[in-house]
């Protein structure tokens, strides 16, 4: 009785282990490791004032501290459980029951009454019973290994949607970057142009007040800085939202009145030479979704096909008339050794359906791919349009620099030899001003527009 106690006990023991331990141990080492560096401690939560920025460093902060990013990690790492989980049934399974009972019967017989598959137990009795099952999935028409491949797909594609997520963050940061950069070169040249403004009105005011200059022309240029004042003011506004926008991605705080933002270089790039639209993470996004759509048809084709398990029990029993603690002796044992095939016969045309909707489900995601690509160029065609248009934009605007500079010269020769008036060479050099602010919305708009290029058109699958 001793050696079927002990047994009982180890066999219990090795069940909860297996059942636990290990369990615990892979989601200790392979999931909670990589989540505690996905959670931000509470110091790099805080926000710092910042006032000097570059874009390379603004994207680095975006990446550590992205939300989307995170939660593709995260489901990244449950895809990966997935992939544990179908594992799981190419192993053995071992169960453990335990069962205690009171059955009183009202008429006591001395035999056991069958009614088709029931068993009825006709005598007044406490019972115990404690067993163990071990069985095994023999064959099953590759339906266990679809299961398998079909997580192995969906992991994947978590690690593609992560690489395109990270695209995205890219493009956003580019486009939030170079608004606050211009917005910046905006202010500082509109602020010289408003401090130019004032030197002419004062110069105007001087004119009007001994009457050389009509009051048409003194209200004229009031206007004129009262609306450079307005622009200024509309520049501030905008640079302060898409700084606040800025904050959400890189988690801190800036200081726009001493912001100093760093120029990005034109990457050495041919915004042309990409014709291959296959390459590109937005296609195998697509292509893996179709992978995982053709495991799951094969697998729901193969569910009604008969699978063939094999299985072994082992029971220890006993029973009493009156007292349950005696029923607790478990001195019968029995032990059983079987196979089993199951297929379903008829289940109401319900895996047929299942079957159809697959199919369907599947042509649906042919049919997005497309799309997707389709997008994917029309992006891409517009960017290359907008850089075709900006860079003469650029030229043009460069050559109109030129010839103003020269002007602003001339005038200052001029000026030396009482040629023209102050205000006059104000006037050149008000010129010149906007024309460099046409000139650095050009420019930083064209290597945006490389940038996001750039961006879209490379890959790395490693």
């Amino acid at each position: 009785m001793l050696s079927k106690y002990l047994i009982l006990s180890i066999l219990f023991f090795i069940c909860f282990f297996l059942n636990s331990s290990f369990a615990i141990e892979e989601i200790d080492n392979d999931v909670q490791n990589n989540v505690q560096t996905l959670v931000p401690e509470a110091d790099n939560v805080k926000a710092k004032l910042s006032a000097k920025i570059s874009y390379d460093d603004i994207l680095n902060k975006a990446k550590e501290h992205s939300f989307d990013l995170q939660l593709a990690d995260f489901d990244t790492f449950i895809a990966k459980t997935g992939i544990k989980s179908a594992r799981s049934e190419y192993f053995p399974k071992l169960a453990a029951s335990a069962n205690a009972e009171y059955n009183k019967s009202f008429a006591d017989m001395p035999f056991s009454v069958y009614v088709g598959d029931s068993f009825v137990n006709p005598y007044t009795r406490y019972q115990s019973l404690f067993g163990l099952t071990l069985s095994y999935n023999v064959f099953d028409f590759g339906v266990r290994k679809g299961h398998l491949d079909m997580a192995k797909e969906d992991t994947y594609m978590k690690e593609l949607i992560q690489k395109g997520q990270l695209q995205e963050l890219n493009l956003n940061i580019t486009d939030l970057y170079f608004k606050i950069l211009l917005a910046k070169k905006q202010i500082d040249l509109n602020e010289q142009i408003l401090k130019l403004g004032e030197k002419n009105l004062e110069m105007k005011s001087r004119l009007f007040k001994i009457k050389e200059l009509s009051k048409n022309e003194l209200n004229t240029q009031i206007v004129e800085n009262k609306k450079a004042s307005r622009n200024l003011f509309e520049l501030k506004a905008m640079l302060a939202e898409n700084l606040h926008y800025l904050e959400f991605y890189t988690g801190e705080e800036y200081d726009i009145e001493n912001l100093s933002v760093e120029d990005v270089q034109k990457p050495e790039f041919d915004p042309f030479s990409y014709n291959d639209y296959t390459q590109s993470v937005t296609y195998d996004i697509q292509n893996a979704a179709i992978a995982k759509k053709e495991q799951e048809l094969k697998i729901v084709k193969r569910t009604n096909f008969p699978k063939v398990n094999l299985y072994s029990k082992y029971y220890l029993y006993d029973s009493h008339t009156t007292n349950y603690l005696k029923t607790l002796g478990i001195e019968p044992s029995n032990w059983s050794i079987g196979a089993s095939v199951n297929m379903p016969v008829f289940d109401g045309l319900k895996n047929s359906a299942d079957i159809d909707k697959a199919k369907l489900e599947l042509a649906r995601l042919y049919v997005e791919r497309d799309r997707a690509l389709a997008d994917l160029k029309n992006k891409v065609m517009t960017l290359r349009s907008n850089y075709s248009y900006m860079e003469k934009q650029v030229a043009d605007s460069e050559q109109i620099l030129k010839e103003l500079r020269d002007n602003e010269l001339s005038m200052n020769r001029m000026l030396k030899k009482g040629l023209v008036s102050p205000i006059e060479l104000t006037q050149a050099k008000l010129d010149l001003l906007e024309e460099e602010i046409e000139y650095e919305k050009n420019s930083w708009t064209l290597i945006s527009i490389l940038k996001a290029i750039q961006i879209l058109t490379t890959y790395d699958k490693g």
